[in-house]
């Protein structure tokens, strides 16, 4: 029998050391889980940004390969269209000869077509000239590219099929005739600096006229 004010046992001391040191050990446990834990949710989350980094990184690389790829093509696309477009362009200066039979306008030709090849264009201009007529231009010629061969690194010879309005008119504009010529032509062009020079001009075939 326990007397009043007698100390506790040394058992029940040892039981409330052991209780309270349980207790801080599961608070040490927690509080060593929590920043564990805490700690590999930070890992996670710089991982994340990581791998988000080096994912726009690569995006941007591929688009950088995909625009430099879509330019390159362009470029190759534009540098073999350079004769086409060059003789595009030089059949629209005789279209506006054709129109204004001026010396100037077909001065300008040359800067397009050699002696040659200037020669066979000439022909309808000195028949407007010896007239005093002109084109009235109401059609502009259709010029179809059924083919470009290149030739040397310098050459390329394209064949077109090409429908002319010939609708000529005198000084006040009266209609004087109105043929349409439909034909093949082959046309040899070659580079001069960064143009294209038309250095002959040949029929493939023959001419087909109608009245228009």
């Amino acid at each position: 029998m326990r007397l009043v004010g007698a100390e506790p046992s040394p058992l029940r001391r040892w039981i409330a050391w052991f209780v309270a040191l349980g207790m801080l050990a599961v608070v040490v446990g927690l509080t060593f889980y929590a920043r564990q834990q805490d700690a590999a949710r930070r890992l996670a989350e710089g991982r994340a940004d990581a791998a988000e980094t080096q994912l726009a990184v690569a995006q941007a690389s591929l688009t950088a390969i995909a625009r430099t790829s879509a330019a390159a093509t362009a470029t190759a696309a534009a540098e073999s269209n350079q004769p086409e477009a060059a003789l595009r362009r030089a059949l629209a200066l005789v279209f506006e000869a054709y129109k204004d039979p001026t010396d100037g306008k077909l001065r300008a030709l040359s800067d397009a077509f050699s002696p040659d090849a200037l020669s066979f264009e000439r022909t309808e201009a000195e028949h407007l000239l010896s007239g005093g007529l002109h084109l009235a231009g109401s059609a502009a010629p259709e010029v179809t590219v059924l083919s470009t061969t290149p030739g040397s690194a310098d050459e390329t010879e394209i064949t077109t099929h090409e429908i002319w309005t010939y609708d000529e008119v005198d000084a006040q504009s009266r209609k004087t005739r109105c043929i349409r010529e439909e034909s093949d032509q082959t046309y040899t062009l070659h580079r001069v600096g960064a143009n294209f020079l038309i250095q002959m001009v040949a029929l493939s075939g023959g001419t087909r006229r109608s009245d228009c």
